[in-house]
């Protein structure tokens, strides 16, 4: 399998995951990014969404945490 292969059978929820690592890591790991990602990370999982957008849509009428 190539290596576009397995990034692109990642789902939404892994890629931003992958995302909140990658600011995490840029930022040197400050407790306020930590504290708000960490809470995004939290709804991201528990989130019941199937694509990013109705993530989104759901975020925008639930609020953020």
């Amino acid at each position: 399998m190539s290596a576009e292969k397995t990034v692109q059978s990642k789902d939404w929820r892994e890629r931003r995951i992958a995302a909140i690592n990658r600011q995490i890591d840029k930022f040197k790991g400050t407790r306020d990014i930590n504290e708000y990602y960490a809470d995004e990370h939290l709804q991201i999982c528990q989130s019941k969404c199937k694509t990013k957008a109705e993530y989104k849509i759901w975020t925008q009428k639930n609020g953020k945490v």
